[in-house]
């Protein structure tokens, strides 16, 4: 029997993967989806924040398009940089047309000098990631940008995180990019996102909730307690009737967060539980707010780097799709970055953005906020640091000698995205199938 650990989209992608072998599927809340879900609240549709889907890898691109069959809709992205009190184009290191023309300046020269310098002598992968920014961009970008922005987000100092996430997130532009971003020219679309897809209608739970017709053992409101390694046996609590049960595996597939894991297998070494709880994560509030006024902002979602703002991303969902929101009104998604226990009230969240908003203009002082929800996302951005680069490959090597298989963003403790959740669930389900195959001829 193989058992899976939460059902969101990587432990979703195993199960549907696994059609034929046994299995069963436990999800600790009421309903699949992890992160990826949405939710109703007076006649407004919210996302678990902002969850768009971009495909690098025809697979699952193919996969995903067969279950939401012509439910998708293709969207150019409008993503924008709100500082120096305008708007541009994101990413910024390609689109500082429009800024004052001595940032402007710092950020073309910083970025020619980087140019200019010598390779470096070490490995790339070994640059913390200030010195990445500073090496790839240049002095300009970093202070008026990627720094403020991203110490904005991580609430820790740039030199305590590692490089080696950034390559896909943030490539490094070419000298005739950036000219043309300074000059406002514009002959080619960047990022790993340039053109994304969203549900035509609903929110993003479509996309979970459409594995279930071809998943047949998920049961919600079970939350695993503990595992016993050695035993392979694995206790859960019921949340609704209050009572455990004991399950034996062969293969247990988890994807809920390492720490939490680790936490719970009784017999793990020392060290390792050690290591795991040492791992660092930024946690974020979701905060959702509907206003009484038709399209606040013509963008999808906008960046703010700016230390007057406390907020460093806010998104508009019925930008998305219409039909999340009501006619006359507006929607958006708020997200504000905390270190995980520090905690603020909803009203003080709510009046924090609410004067961040009008002070960018987005808000004006008559409008009537006819929704404000918050969501506290306690997991949402892990650190790439030192200690993740030798600590998760040890964690995850064990665990795996065990029988364990972490996988998903907060299962291998890393920056992915919805396409490689599904992805890591599909080659698991794969791997484990072949490896029942052998068993059975062997």
């Amino acid at each position: 029997m193989i058992l899976i650990v939460g059902a969101g989209l990587a432990g979703l992608s195993t199960a549907y993967h696994l059609a034929g072998i046994p299995y069963r599927l436990y999800e600790r809340e009421s309903e699949v989806g992890g992160l990826c879900r949405s939710y109703r609240k007076d006649g407004f549709t919210f996302d678990y924040t902002g969850h768009l889907l971009h495909f690098r890898q025809p697979q699952i691109k193919a996969l995903v398009e067969q279950l939401l069959t012509d439910k998708l809709q293709k969207h150019h992205r409008k993503s924008f940089i709100y500082s120096h009190r305008t708007y541009t184009e994101y990413p910024f290191q390609v689109n500082i047309h429009g800024l004052p023309p001595e940032v402007v300046r710092e950020c073309v020269m910083g970025f020619i000098t980087t140019l200019l310098q010598p390779a470096p002598a070490r490995d790339p992968k070994d640059l913390g990631f200030k010195q990445w920014i500073l090496q790839n961009l240049g002095e300009g970008m970093a202070k008026h940008f990627m720094v403020p922005f991203n110490e904005k987000l991580w609430k820790v100092s740039l030199d305590e995180l590692t490089s080696d996430w950034v390559s896909w997130l943030v490539p490094k532009p070419e000298l005739k990019d950036v000219i043309n971003g300074a000059l406002g020219i514009k002959d080619k679309a960047f990022g790993y996102n340039p053109s994304f897809l969203y549900p035509a209608s609903s929110g993003i739970s479509i996309l979970p909730e459409s594995f279930l017709p071809g998943i047949t053992n998920v049961t919600a409101n079970i939350e695993l307690l503990e595992v016993d390694t050695k035993r392979r046996l694995a206790r859960f609590h019921d949340r609704l009737s209050g009572t455990t049960r004991t399950e034996h595996y062969e293969a247990l597939v988890s994807t809920i967060p390492v720490p939490e894991l680790v936490r719970r297998c009784l017999d793990m070494p020392l060290y390792l539980k050690e290591a795991a709880e040492e791992l660092r994560w930024v946690s974020v509030y979701n905060l959702n707010m509907a206003v009484a006024r038709e399209q606040v902002s013509d963008k999808h979602w906008l960046y703010f780097p700016e230390p007057e703002f406390p907020f460093y991303r806010v998104g508009f969902p019925m930008n998305f799709s219409p039909s999340l929101g009501q006619p006359g009104c507006s929607s958006m998604y708020v997200e504000i970055s905390h270190r995980p226990m520090e905690h603020q009230s909803a009203d003080q969240l709510a009046a924090q953005a609410r004067a961040g908003l009008e002070q960018a203009g987005i808000l004006q002082r008559s409008d009537e906020i006819v929704v404000s929800d918050v969501k506290d996302l306690h997991y949402a951005y892990v650190y790439f640091d030192r200690h993740r680069a030798t600590a998760i490959p040890a964690i995850l090597s064990e665990l795996e000698r065990r029988g364990i298989y972490s996988i998903g963003r907060y299962g291998r403790w890393e920056h992915t995205s919805m396409e490689d959740a599904i992805g890591q669930g599909k080659q698991l389900a794969e791997r484990l199938r072949l490896e029942q195959d052998h068993a059975l001829s062997a």
